[in-house]
């Protein structure tokens, strides 16, 4: 098998000014996570120990993409994306795997050529692979006695074709010049996971997500925060008026707007039409912005404005850890149990050797998913924030390390550390001894405790219980 790039030549040097066109507006996010019931601290590992990479889990955002709302200038969208001979040919050596009934399309799918991966996107996600080539070989986690191989990687993807094609294309990146004889196609599993990778699936995982979403999106902060950039929502709407498509009124998603109706209806405070939810302005004013294409009633400060506020909204509704395990608990706990079997495998080995009937866990798994999936891990995990949202081909990465003492193959250990873009995220929940500051890396044990932990909510005026997280699931006060 061969996985190469034809016809377009990525290079650092070519991709430095695509970059610069593609990125969001930076937004600086001054609040910080809710704290959980959950709460431990613990010792460094000795200085004595050293540290050895045994897995990498990456989550990452799509590349650059099309606004998802339909917009009038469909032939300008469409001539953003790629050919068919590129999709044809990052595609090379892949397949999908698919359940027989199909997956669920979600609201944020796109059609036409909305929502779609564009040639930036690809050269983005090309980028991205290089990136993780040089990070993870050379000695790192691929080695001279397990270089890197399809053998050893799994890949799992949303059913969108730009997650899909922008993982394609991160694999033309990682394994760029790599010649393969007698290996399958590498798999990508898109089996079921646009229920649980994203943090507001269609339908929810349960419905008792969208009434805790409601309840939420009540409270008086909130509330008041709405109130106050009402204002602003009516002008970016009135100035978006003239470049809306057809069905762009009908797309509906995002934590907390699942349920907001874009139409004719009017405000009763304001007499104007209602504006359109949040989610949809910002991902037009980003993708418009991007190109320079802004109404010129809007400024930069509008879209980062905008932009600023969608991040608050959820964060602010994410970072309730009901609502975080709600959302992301399916994907979180998977990313843990891979972590663990990933353990038991190397222990096995150790003690048994490697028989016939032995399977090697991969040692880099890769998931394609959205911004809103980087949010939700961020907030479930209980992660620093970091200072700008994850903009497009970002990457979360959790390393398991495996604490040894020097000269002694026998495991004391085992931690995981996460980062972003390349940056470390401490861990807000655990706190080191001696300082009290959030720790850069967790036991593995402990990381596991902390996503099985229940969290509750209680009325303020009663004192009730409303709504509690317990063993994998969500329970309203009916249902209790």
């Amino acid at each position: 098998m061969s996985i190469v790039r034809q016809k377009y030549h990525i290079t650092v040097t070519n991709l430095s000014y695509l970059f610069t066109m593609a990125k969001a507006p930076t937004l600086l996010i001054g609040f910080l996570l809710l704290a959980s019931s959950y709460a431990s601290s613990f010792s460094r590992p000795s200085s004595a120990s050293k540290l050895r990479l045994q897995q990498v889990l990456v989550v990452h955002r799509h590349g650059d993409r099309s606004p998802i709302t339909p917009l009038k200038d469909e032939e300008f969208w469409q001539s953003q994306l790629p050919q068919p001979h590129v999709i044809e040919g990052i595609a090379k050596g892949t397949t999908l795997i698919r359940p027989p009934e199909g997956n669920p399309k979600h609201g944020a799918h796109g059609r036409g050529p909305f929502g779609q991966l564009t040639m930036m996107g690809v050269l983005q996600m090309a980028s991205l692979g290089e990136r993780l080539r040089e990070e993870l070989t050379g000695g790192t986690l691929f080695t001279d006695e397990k270089p890197l191989h399809p053998k050893r990687i799994r890949i799992m993807s949303t059913d969108f074709p730009r997650t899909i094609q922008s993982v394609q294309a991160l694999l033309t990146g990682l394994f760029e010049g790599a010649q393969y004889t007698d290996t399958p196609a590498i798999e990508i599993d898109v089996r079921n996971t646009n229920s649980y990778l994203i943090p507001d699936p269609q339908p929810r995982q349960s419905p008792t997500q969208l009434v805790l979403e409601s309840h939420l999106a009540k409270r008086p902060h909130l509330v008041a925060k709405e109130k106050e950039l009402k204002e602003l929502a009516h002008k970016v709407t009135d100035a978006l008026q003239d470049h809306l498509g057809e069905g762009a009124l009908s797309v509906s998603y995002g934590i907390g707007e699942e349920q907001s109706h874009d139409n004719d209806d009017v405000d009763a405070q304001t007499n104007k039409k209602v504006p359109l939810a949040w989610a949809k302005l910002a991902e037009i004013l980003t993708c418009l912005h991007s190109r320079d294409l802004l109404p010129p009633t809007l400024s930069k400060d509008d879209v980062e404005e905008v932009n600023k506020h969608v991040a608050w909204r959820w964060f602010e509704n994410l970072s309730h850890p009901v609502l975080a395990k709600s959302a992301m608990w399916t994907f979180a706990n998977k990313l843990v149990e891979d972590m663990e079997q990933k353990v038991k495998c190397v222990k096995k080995v150790e003690e048994e050797g490697t028989g016939e009937e032995y399977i090697e866990e991969p040692l880099l798994c890769i998931y394609s998913a959205h911004d809103s999936t980087l949010i939700g891990l961020l907030c479930v995990f209980q992660l620093e924030q970091p200072s700008s949202w994850p903009e497009y081909g970002s990457y979360l990465k959790a390393e398991l390390l495996r604490e040894e003492l020097d000269g002694d193959t026998k495991a004391l250990e085992y931690w995981v550390r996460f980062s972003l873009n390349g940056q470390v995220l401490r861990s807000t929940w655990m706190r080191e001894n001696e300082s009290n500051e959030p720790v850069a890396m967790v036991p593995l044990s402990k990381l596991a405790d902390m996503i099985h932990a229940e969290h509750d909510i209680y009325c303020e005026q009663t004192g009730s219980k409303l709504f509690t997280w317990k063993k994998g699931a969500l329970l309203h006060s009916k249902s209790q």
